[in-house]
């Protein structure tokens, strides 16, 4: 059986989500605990004002909202060692260290302090210490998805200098001034052409080239045998073209000529508006319309003027004498109108001779102009014309697939018996050509064809040729540059942003550790008062306080 001493021992558990009814239904705290609280915080709203604060740093570091039981005790403490000892009448403490002490004894009478414990606890473990957990998470989680998208901004930056330098080294560029390199680098096509007609007119190909041509001669009719075969390559090993590879007028100079003569016509034309003088001099007063003469030979052979009404019969009776009367009336003919109009355009037939000296200078410049460029053209290279390389290509083509077919069937394991029945009655010139040999001329054919149509050379051709296609390799280089750099620009703002985050995580953080520890210690506090009252039973406060407290020792 349970002895006093055993049950005195036994702890009291209170959970925390009824801590504050507990104590109420208790008569622990009385009911109207939260106004008397209320006016006991708007003392310290009072006091707080004139408090001495030079008396310790740690008064500057209060806020009057932020002062409870714990606080006020405190500055008590504090005002009691550092102020005068100085009492009244009635042997209380005055001034500040009088005011506060009285604050702390409106706290401690009925507990009211307790009921205070209750409430900012609630308010930490429901609220603010949750919030700050959520905050600190979030800013951690932004602090990892940044340092994975820098992680990922480098990588791309470092690719795209890798691209920027692969595709500069690939055309032979040194990534300095990428237009005016690719002009001079496009200028070591001779080297190149010099190479491809080397391989052309190497001894390989020229075997290649004659087995090919007896080959479809024998394989061909007496009729057949004068078609012509691979003539153009044919003609390219007896008429080599010319290796110069000068630069097009349309990409060093584009639009300048159209440009020019535009700007003189204009201003030609501009002159000559302005020098021709548009005088119509019109004068009315000197217009004779003679009208009057009529109308007063009209008046005149009558009294009711040219209006006067008449019978028919009149008429008809007076016609005779008006007839003879009408040689009397003096004839007005349409020539004798004086239409005086003076139109003086001195000045638009002629031609001010200083425009007329521009206008012929300008034509002859587009004449040599012109004719430049048509020199120009004819002196380079045919290899820099895209239908001649095609031609070309075409018979080294044909020669490849040719070939590429007599070494399969070489290859060829159940054919090869009827292809040395084949080759047995075959011409000489067609027996001579073994495997090894073949597959020699393959080689060089297909070298010839890598030259002419590899990335470079293509690139290098079109460079001599279209100003837009210049324009746009240098459009792409340079945007891979940029690109490059618009990244590590990016940087700059991820280093902002991580320093703003790391800022706001520093600052976080202390309010978190503060909220807990406030909160532990209100905890202690209540259990210690409420051990005191209960003849130092245990008193814990069990609940969700406990896991929101270990986990913040875990963190």
């Amino acid at each position: 059986m349970p002895t006093a001493d055993d049950i005195g021992n036994l702890p009291i558990d209170i959970t925390f989500s009824r801590l504050g009814e507990w104590l109420v239904d208790r008569k622990i705290i009385p009911g109207d605990w939260r106004k008397r609280l209320a006016a006991v915080r708007a003392r310290i709203s009072k006091e707080f004002a004139s408090l001495p604060k030079d008396i310790n740093p740690y008064f500057h570091t209060l806020d009057p909202a932020g002062i409870g039981y714990l606080e006020a005790k405190q500055i008590y403490d504090i005002l009691v060692k550092s102020v005068p000892e100085s009492r009244n009448i009635f042997g209380r403490l005055s001034g500040s260290a009088g005011a506060w002490e009285s604050i702390v004894r409106a706290f401690e009478k009925d507990y009211i302090y307790l009921g205070e414990a209750v409430q900012i606890m609630v308010q930490n473990v429901n609220y603010e210490i949750p919030y700050q957990k959520k905050q600190v998470q979030k800013i951690q989680q932004q602090l990892t998805e940044l340092e994975h998208k820098e992680a990922d901004i480098k990588r791309t930056a470092a690719l795209s200098a890798a691209k920027y330098v692969e595709a500069c080294q690939e055309l032979g560029l040194k990534g300095n001034n990428v237009r005016s390199e690719l002009l001079e680098t496009a200028k070591s096509l001779p080297s190149t052409f010099s190479m491809i007609l080397e391989v052309i007119n190497g001894d390989s190909v020229s075997r290649a080239l004659e087995y090919y041509s007896n080959f479809v001669r024998d394989a061909h009719t007496e009729k057949d045998k004068s078609l012509a075969m691979l003539t153009n390559l044919k003609d390219l090993r007896e008429h080599p073209p010319s290796l110069d590879v000068s630069v097009d007028l349309e990409v060093v100079d584009s639009g300048n000529v159209q440009s020019s003569d535009s700007n003189n016509v204009t201003a030609d034309a501009d002159a000559n508006a302005d020098s021709i003088d548009w005088d119509f001099s019109v004068d009315s007063s000197q217009i004779d319309w003679d009208i009057g003469t009529v109308e007063e030979a009209e008046d005149a052979g009558n009294d009711l003027g040219p209006y006067e009404m008449v019978n028919a019969s009149e008429i008809l009776q007076s016609s005779p004498n008006e007839a003879a009367q009408s040689d009397l009336v003096p004839e007005v003919s349409v020539s004798e109108i004086s239409w005086d109009i003076s139109v003086e355009t001195p000045q638009v037939d002629t031609i001010d001779d200083v425009n007329l000296s521009n206008v012929v200078e300008n034509q002859t410049s587009v004449l040599d102009n012109s004719t430049q460029t048509t020199e120009i053209k004819e002196g380079r290279s045919q290899l820099l014309e895209t239908e001649y390389r095609n031609k070309i290509l075409d018979d080294l083509n044909e020669i490849k697939a040719f070939l590429n077919q007599r070494l399969v069937e070489l290859k060829n394991e159940e054919t090869l018996s009827l292809q040395h029945q084949v080759q047995s009655v075959a011409p000489f010139v067609l027996q001579q050509y073994a495997y090894d040999a073949i597959e020699t001329m393959l080689s060089d054919v297909s070298l010839a064809i890598s030259l002419l149509t590899n990335r470079k050379t293509r690139d290098l051709i079109m460079i001599l040729n279209s100003k837009r296609f210049l324009d746009r390799l240098v459009s792409s280089l340079e945007e891979k540059k940029h690109h490059e750099v618009k990244l590590k620009d990016g940087l700059k703002g991820l280093a902002t942003k991580r320093m703003e985050l790391h800022n706001s995580l520093s600052s976080s953080w202390p309010k978190q550790e503060a909220a807990l520890a406030k909160t532990r210690e209100l905890k202690k506090l209540c259990e210690s008062t409420l051990s005191s009252m209960f003849d130092g039973r245990p008193v814990h406060i069990i609940g969700e306080i406990n896991a929101l407290l270990n986990s913040g020792v875990a963190a």
